[in-house]
């Protein structure tokens, strides 16, 4: 193949697959688009008073005595009894990430939160949201305690890295949304950019964003999958 071939053959694969990534974003985020525009900001509350609890405990956190309210309300360590850790799950997903700008994180709740809430309802996207952040901050635990006994998972320092934040959750809602959408390709992105943060930076929050991946995907099979076979199943029955 001549020189020219391949630079026309690779082109035409490039724009089919801008082409198909630009598709994609559509579907994803048109629908929350229209509704916004259609009904104002009361389509995407969930969103608003979300990125709002991100932003108020970021604030917070500046004072001293709205760091020690956070502190004794939200923060997770590993280190912390179970029950108490079960206690502050509710508000962790809010309170500052140690590792991303306050500002970062009330952008990721703000555009993930607003997607999700259109794609999926409202209440499945708290019942998603609640279950990521209370499952993969159960795994980091997990994973901490095999880490003790066996000498694998996490290391000893990560039992007193703070465990806060909302990326799992974005991370969980995004691949829900991703795959209800068939969006393979911005799935693809978001694999790949979490594999790779585990490889480049291993921490316990790369660990957890494995997890999440794999949240996002079951809570797509139990929410989607499950309950299409169940209807089909009941008109279609094997006799």
């Amino acid at each position: 193949m001549s020189a020219q071939a391949a630079w026309a053959t690779w082109s035409a694969r490039t724009a089919t697959a801008w082409h198909g990534l630009a598709e994609e974003c559509a579907r994803v985020f048109g629908p929350p688009a229209r509704a916004v525009r259609a009904r104002g900001p009361r389509s995407v509350s969930l969103a608003l008073v979300c990125a709002g609890l991100v932003a108020l405990f970021g604030l917070l956190q500046h004072t001293g005595p709205g760091w020690r309210l956070v502190e004794h309300a939200a923060a997770v360590y590993q280190a912390l009894p179970i029950w108490l850790i079960v206690l502050r799950l509710p508000l962790s997903m809010f309170a500052p990430a140690p590792d991303l700008p306050a500002w970062g994180a009330v952008a990721q709740v703000l555009v993930v939160f607003a997607v999700a809430e259109i794609q999926l309802g409202r209440w499945r996207t708290s019942l998603v949201a609640v279950c990521a952040n209370a499952l993969t901050t159960l795994s980091a635990r997990l994973m901490w305690v095999i880490g003790q006994t066996l000498g694998v998972g996490t290391p000893q320092i990560d039992a007193y890295e703070l465990d806060t934040g909302p990326s799992t959750v974005v991370v969980a809602l995004s691949v829900y949304v991703l795959l209800r959408a068939r969006a393979w390709r911005l799935l693809a992105l978001i694999t790949l950019a979490m594999v790779l943060e585990t490889l480049l930076a291993p921490n316990l929050a790369g660990r957890e964003h494995l997890v999440a991946l794999g949240l996002g995907a079951v809570a797509y099979l139990l929410g989607d999958r499950v309950p299409i076979a169940v209807r089909n199943r009941r008109r279609h029955p094997i006799l």
